[in-house]
């Protein structure tokens, strides 16, 4: 055995410190078979005194491939080999015809947070050196400006879920050569090599060009630095002008956000509309700098799931209802569900979600003590605040808290829901996180 594998662990242990994580720590781990996130896994469990204890490990299984089921199941001996608990979830939707890995990286992404909120624990991600290259790259030529070249975020808070990933210091044949080096067994994805997919492109061009992938780890650097004095600039904006009503409100005084620079406007009104839309990812620059336009023009337009009214003296943000969808979901006693990337429900009961249609919502003014509760939220918010029937078709008015749902508790006494409870997923306004 070389003696490389003791310096990347010792590199590992400096990065879990630097992120200020403890060996106590609950920790979920996103696993896919492949090298980067089973490096990700053995050195957590190398750096852990209890890895049995603290840590989850998520294999995803996407279905894509016919031997997807298998490669999960592979990977999970390999766990077991690190001594780390895991278990596999399949994705149950089916793909688009299009845009895979996109739609992929996003279900990916919702089940491990879900895990990560469950398991009252952070998420752990094994995005590498390589990966935040790539990633500069594309963004650069999708104009993503000045936040966009800082490139991925090595801590952030997603939802309330501490989001890490401690090996965006690593080139992948690092991690690699620690797999190898370590005997653990790992799968390829073929789609990494196939040419079709942007990122496959970027990294075949980055490869051909070494001295052009170290201008962009380069220029990742210096813009991270930038946008991190920016953004505390823009933070103490927000926190003077912006009033918000989460998840569904948010207004701006509208001739101090026109006066600002353009840059500025950009980077609030798109994470304004990121937090109030609830959407897996931002609007880009191009639909954000044409939605200033409209505002400028002082017109009434939807954006990135928002409604955006321009008063006399306000720009007024309201989150926009979601597609119609007909069929009730079914919540069952004392388990917890996200609904519409905006709520956690739990309930004491079993109960129906349905969507507030413009009918409902009517049927649901006739009832005089849900109509007080209902007109708290602005109109047309409110319309987002799902609408919850028990057995026998009754309305239930449920407890909006804007306390952090304290998963520890529920985990030890289940019976600790005693009424029906929605929870705000983001609770706390974006320049504040």
């Amino acid at each position: 055995m070389s003696t490389y594998p003791n310096c990347l662990e010792q590199v590992f242990s400096q990065s879990l410190f630097e992120l200020g994580i403890k060996t106590d720590d609950r920790v979920v781990i996103g696993v896919s078979g492949g090298p980067d996130s089973l490096a990700l896994a053995a050195l957590y469990a190398n750096w852990s005194k209890n890895p049995h204890l603290n840590c989850f490990a998520i294999i995803i299984d996407h279905g894509l491939r016919t031997n997807s089921d298998r490669e999960a199941i592979l990977a999970q001996n390999e766990l077991k080999k690190l001594h780390l608990n895991s278990k596999i979830a399949k994705i149950g939707k089916v793909p688009p015809k299009g845009n895979i890995q996109n739609w992929a990286r996003t279900q990916r992404f919702e089940i491990l947070i879900s895990e990560a909120r469950s398991l009252n624990a952070l998420l752990m991600l094994a995005h590498h050196q390589d990966d935040q290259i790539e990633t500069i790259y594309m963004r650069l030529g999708h104009n993503s400006g000045l936040i966009g070249l800082a490139g991925i975020k090595k801590q952030r808070l997603f939802q309330g879920i501490k989001l890490i990933r401690p090996l965006l210091g690593q080139k992948k044949l690092d991690l690699v050569n620690y797999c190898r080096d370590k005997k653990i067994k790992y799968t390829e994805d073929p789609s990494n090599y196939a040419m079709k997919y942007e990122r496959v492109r970027a990294r075949a061009h980055l490869k051909a060009d070494k001295r052009l992938s170290k201008q962009l780890l380069q220029l990742g650097q210096y813009a991270e630095k930038i946008a991190s004095m920016f953004q505390k600039y823009c933070s103490v904006w927000c926190a003077k002008h912006i009033q918000v009503e989460l998840p569904v409100y948010a207004s701006i005084p509208l001739d101090e956000f026109v006066g600002l620079p353009e840059i500025m406007k950009i980077n609030i009104l798109q994470q304004l509309l990121w937090q109030i839309g609830a959407g897996a990812y931002p609007a880009n620059n191009n639909s954000i700098k044409d939605g200033l336009k409209k505002i400028n023009a002082r017109l009434k337009f939807t954006l990135s799931g928002c409604i955006l009214v321009t008063k006399k003296e306000t720009l007024e943000i309201h989150a926009e209802r979601k597609r119609p969808n007909n069929k009730p979901i079914k919540i069952s006693v004392n388990e917890p569900l996200i609904i519409d990337n905006r709520w956690l429900v739990i309930s004491d009961k079993v109960i129906f979600l349905h969507q507030m249609s413009d009918e409902q919502y009517q049927f649901a003014n006739q009832d005089l003590k849900f109509n007080h509760f209902i007109k708290k939220w602005r109109y047309p918010g409110r319309l987002c605040i799902p609408l919850l029937l028990d057995l026998d078709d009754r309305l239930v008015q449920p407890h909006i808290t804007k306390e952090q749902f304290d998963w520890a508790k529920f985990e030890n006494n289940k019976s600790v829901t005693e009424i029906v409870t929605l929870v705000p997923l983001r609770q706390t306004p974006f320049w504040v996180e």
